[in-house]
């Protein structure tokens, strides 16, 4: 404890404009042997500034790259805070293994040499998904995905997701300093089959987006989607209506997100926070009209020194359809990995008929877990988690031949997962049983997905 509250008082000095300060403390016992008094002597020093900002072992990150992470640059004052920011910036995009900073001194005395120390990763994704499950039958993801082309800091993005009811085609491209302005631009072309048991919706399309970073973490995002939508009864079965019935819809719709993170990772994080508003209006032409807006949060925070990390998660969500029905393809759904332990779609209305999930115009979820590394071995790469589940979705504007269409009810889950970093890549396993349910809910008590990296 008396280590970790020097750190803080070298680390505040560094806020300040202080690199260089010794901070030693000195302890006495009293006579009695009873106490300790712990003198920490601070040592004289003066302002510091930035000579030099060297990057060593990116062999194949393009310096550019990362200098345009930095919140400091040459010519500023030292600032603990500043530099703290640039790593986390530098680790988020997820290039490099390990990311540390060394303070060297000067040519004179009032400056400082910085030196980035990165270790490369594999950037390039092969990720391969696979489950099962006794509803719905195997299912096979397969993604390519380089988040790193050719050390230039952009993301190229190939996916296909096939099963038995449903194909996913997607390709996308990211610039992420978009005409040489912190701006991150982003197109994506799109193909999606769903083959529900009463229907099949067609979903082709194209998602463009602008982001760029605001201070103290804001963010905003800007975004364009222009999807057409095919749907084709084929079963007599269903005994409920989705408003799409044998039609072709054009959807045309602009969005507008505005969140702030602080979380030290944003693939794995460990430490920080998210909170992020989203605002959809589809109705710039096309032949649908609603307002969506979505909530989402999450916090992490390590404890009892950072042995566990405690993490919390959650979502809602609403959309209106400013004087028309909401058909079925713009509702909420919820289960599988946001859910675990229910199915994917497995909670909420349900079509008396097919037994076919519905969907719902509102939704709320959320998580509670905890993660930890105590009783394995680092070699191995293993963390377990210990989590709890909840959420629930409802409410829909065509409500009859539908399973109790306005239950808003929560079901919640207890589980345990095991994530694991292999020499092939990233696993994760997961088992979850549902506390509280609804007797039309479909269950799923193991995930399980697995990736490979090149």
């Amino acid at each position: 404890m008396i280590e970790e509250g020097l750190l803080n008082i070298t680390n505040e000095l560094g806020n300040i404009g202080y690199a260089f300060v010794n901070v030693v403390p000195e302890a006495t016992t009293s006579e009695d042997k009873k106490y300790v008094n712990v003198l920490i002597r601070i040592g004289t020093a003066r302002k510091n500034f930035i000579e030099r900002i060297d990057f060593v072992n990116n062999t194949r990150t393009l310096d550019s790259v990362i200098r345009r992470e930095m919140e400091i640059i040459e010519g500023d004052p030292f600032n603990r805070l500043k530099i703290e920011r640039s790593l986390r910036n530098i680790r988020g995009l997820g290039y490099f293994r390990n990311v540390d900073v060394e303070t060297l001194p000067g040519s004179a005395a009032d400056s400082g040499i910085m030196r980035i120390k990165v270790e490369e990763q594999p950037t390039g994704d092969f990720s391969v998904g696979v489950g099962y499950s006794s509803i719905e039958k195997g299912t096979v993801t397969l993604g390519l995905n380089e988040k790193n082309f050719l050390g230039s800091g952009r993301s190229v993005k190939l996916s296909a997701s096939v099963s038995d009811t449903a194909a996913d085609y997607r390709i996308g491209l990211t610039e992420p300093y978009f005409l040489n302005r912190n701006l991150s631009g982003s197109f994506e072309v799109f193909n999606e089959d769903v083959q529900a048991d009463t229907v099949d919706i067609e979903r082709t399309g194209l998602s463009t987006s602008v982001y760029f970073g605001a201070a103290d973490d804001y963010y905003h995002r800007v975004g364009y989607d222009l999807a057409k939508n095919s749907t084709t009864q084929k079963s007599s079965e269903a005994t409920s209506l989705t408003g799409e019935e044998n039609k072709s819809l054009t959807s045309s719709s602009v969005r507008y997100t505005l969140g702030r993170r602080t979380l030290d990772n944003r693939y794995d994080p460990t430490e920080g926070s998210l909170f992020e508003i989203t605002e959809e209006y589809s109705g710039l032409g096309g032949d649908v009209n609603f307002l969506k807006t979505r909530f989402r949060s999450a916090y992490y925070k390590p404890f009892a020194f950072r042995k566990y990390v405690l993490g919390l998660r959650g979502e809602i969500g609403y959309v209106d359809g400013l004087g028309d029905k909401i058909s079925q393809s713009a509702r909420f759904n919820l289960g599988g990995r946001r859910l675990r332990g229910f199915d994917a779609g497995g909670v909420g209305p349900r079509d008396i008929g097919s037994g076919s999930a519905v969907g719902g115009n509102k939704i709320y979820s959320g998580s509670v877990e905890i993660l930890s590394s105590l009783g394995l071995s680092d070699d191995l790469g293993m963390r377990w988690t210990v989590f709890s589940d909840f959420g629930s979705v409802w409410d829909t504007d065509y409500p009859d031949g539908v399973t109790k269409p306005n239950d808003n009810s929560m079901r919640q889950t207890l589980g345990v997962g095991l994530l694991w970093d292999t020499a092939i890549g990233p696993l994760t396993f997961f088992w979850a049983d549902p506390l509280s349910q609804e007797s039309h809910d479909k269950t799923r008590r193991f995930q399980f997905n697995i990736g490979t990296r090149f």
